[in-house]
């Protein structure tokens, strides 16, 4: 149970530190040479941090729908989430993704870490933001 708890912690230090924009939060979910497979291109997570969390987007929002994993041997182990993303872009769009991330992760000292996640986008609609109508 612990090791699954280190496992759901690395992931939701990845999603926390994109939607807060904080770099060591954000890279505290990966190994030091990690990758990220984002649009069918390998990605190093110290390069994403260098070019920032945005992601072209003024805010995110990201939301676990469903998770599984599965230990390995040795300090492996693997994880499949589903997550739902809403995106405010400058233009005013609201992008609504659904979200899968594939993860390889290893035990290190310190706990958990991703070493290669692969994030696709299964589908996507989008509106027009408005002003809250309550604050």
């Amino acid at each position: 149970m612990l090791d699954e708890q280190g496992i759901r912690d690395a992931c939701m230090r990845y999603w926390a530190g994109v939607d807060q924009r904080d770099p060591g939060l954000f890279a505290s979910a990966f190994t030091a040479e990690a990758e990220i497979s984002l649009l069918g291109r390998a990605v190093k997570v110290t390069d994403l941090v260098r070019q920032g969390l945005d992601g072209g987007f003024i805010h995110s929002s990201h939301s676990l729908a469903s998770q599984s994993i599965t230990l390995g041997r040795a300090g492996t182990a693997s994880a499949t989430s589903f997550a739902v993303a809403h995106l405010l872009a400058a233009s005013g769009s609201i992008f609504v993704r659904g979200l899968r991330y594939d993860d390889a992760l290893v035990l290190v000292e310190g706990g958990w870490r991703i070493s290669r996640r692969e994030h696709r986008t299964l589908w996507q609609y989008d509106v027009a933001s408005v002003v809250p109508h309550i604050s």
